[in-house]
């Protein structure tokens, strides 16, 4: 980190998502936000499977009774979570590499929703921040948050692109 650069801005510089392999170095970095007025959401992967993986992230993100245990109630909610007493949200994952094992496409997928909502975040001035910790030193995912150009409001509708 540069003398005096702000950690984070540091990470977002790369994107929203941080792999950390030593829980020392990640632990560090979370007494940095800690103490920059940070919110953060830690939750350890250990014995996430197909089966409980949405109910820890309900519990742990203490999304409401409604949620719908999918991936898009996910973004939906991860949407309202912003609290303006604080600077930002660091949602940290720690044993992510066991999700990955479970389900490498939904870990993928949990990843890029993270991406594209701290986008939303960072246009009104929010900062989100997704950390994640594997004992895998090797983890690896392709670019997390990629977009494509999408259709306006106004022609967003299949229908409303007819001739």
């Amino acid at each position: 980190m540069e003398l005096n650069e702000e950690k984070d801005i540091e990470i977002l510089k790369n994107g929203p998502i941080c792999k950390y392999f030593k829980n020392g170095i990640l632990d560090e970095d979370l007494n940095w936000f800690n103490n920059n007025n940070f919110e953060i959401i830690e939750m350890n992967c250990r014995n996430w499977n197909r089966k409980n993986i949405h109910k820890n992230l309900k519990v742990a993100l203490s999304f409401p009774d409604y949620y719908g245990e999918n991936l898009n109630a996910f973004a939906d909610c991860l949407n309202d979570m912003y609290n303006k007493r604080y600077r930002g949200l660091i949602l940290v994952f720690r044993r992510y590499d066991n999700v990955v094992e479970e389900d490498g496409k939904f870990a993928e997928a949990i990843l890029d929703i993270i991406a594209k909502e701290s986008r939303v975040w960072l246009l009104t001035g929010k900062k989100l921040i997704g950390l994640i910790q594997s004992d895998d030193p090797h983890l690896h995912f392709p670019a997390i948050g990629g977009t494509s150009p999408r259709w306006n409001g106004n022609e967003w509708l299949n229908e409303n692109r007819k001739k």
